[in-house]
């Protein structure tokens, strides 16, 4: 079974009953994370709690 990186996260946090999510935001180029994607952008597409983004 291979699953996103976003997945795994989302999985966890909820698994362990996570109030908060807290991350580093690291951006790449448009054209990269439109290949490669971006986990950044997917979590905050449909967060499963509030997330502290910090840069």
């Amino acid at each position: 079974m291979n699953h996103s990186v976003v997945d795994v996260l989302r999985r966890h946090a909820v698994d362990i009953a996570a109030d908060l999510m807290v991350m580093g935001a690291y951006g790449h180029s448009r054209l990269r994370e439109r290949i490669f994607g971006g986990v950044t952008i997917s979590m905050l597409e449909d967060p499963p709690m509030p997330i502290l983004m910090a840069r």
